[in-house]
């Protein structure tokens, strides 16, 4: 689960500075989230974000989005997630527009599947440089869904992924480079939203991804 703490704190405070956005109380109920987080009070965690979330807190409305859609404290509940992800991404913050474009994409919380909103929210997120969404970006030029398929433009955007810190980017650019016709194979794909999906915290994808990690010989780490 991505949710985000103490590694953001920094990029937060230079947000604040860029937006104007700032208030003292929702600051105090997310530091005071944070601070339980580490000593994994799930249920006192999602007290705090969602009042700091009320006031406005732009990552505490992320992570409570993120808590709905892995069930963290809370029964899962997609509605509730797409509505803290959209409150989110509306103050222009970068997880939580990717997030949203994975809602539109996996057809959760209500949405119906939109890959033109997908893309366009991925692209926000991208152009922001969020390493996930530039990765989801990437793999839609790389096949060609949602998109004019580019190859070039895929490996521009996976490059960039890496930089921003998606570890994975590489070893999908290296993937891409080594294909015959310049696109993902079927099951390149299915893998790489499987593995999406479970990381929004779709059970669904989550049990089929861990059957098939525990079957993979080459896998050292459990599902």
């Amino acid at each position: 689960m991505r949710k985000l703490g103490h590694v953001l704190l920094f990029c937060f405070l230079v947000f604040l500075v860029n937006t104007g956005f700032g208030n003292e109380k929702a600051d105090m109920y997310y530091n005071n989230a944070i601070q339980l987080d580490d000593v994994y009070d799930l249920e006192g965690v999602f007290e705090l974000y969602a009042r700091s979330a009320e006031l406005g807190h732009v990552i505490a409305q992320y992570n409570l989005a993120m808590m709905y859609s892995n069930g963290e404290s809370v029964y899962v509940d997609y509605q509730q997630a797409v509505y803290w992800f959209r409150k989110s991404a509306s103050q222009d913050f970068p997880p939580a527009q990717y997030r949203l474009g994975e809602m539109y994409y996996f057809e959760k919380g209500g949405l119906r599947r939109d890959l033109e909103k997908a893309v366009a929210l991925f692209t926000q997120a991208a152009e922001l440089n969020d390493p996930d969404a530039q990765m989801n970006l990437a793999m839609l030029f790389a096949t060609g869904e949602g998109l004019v398929l580019d190859t070039e433009q895929a490996l521009s955007w996976m490059t960039r992924a890496y930089q921003s810190g998606n570890d994975s980017a590489l070893e999908y650019k290296k993937m891409l480079m080594n294909s015959k016709d310049g696109k993902f194979s079927v099951d390149q794909k299915e893998r790489f939203w499987l593995e999406k999906a479970a990381d929004l915290g779709i059970k669904e994808a989550q049990q089929v991804l861990g059957m098939l990690l525990s079957k993979d010989p080459t896998n050292t780490t459990s599902p």
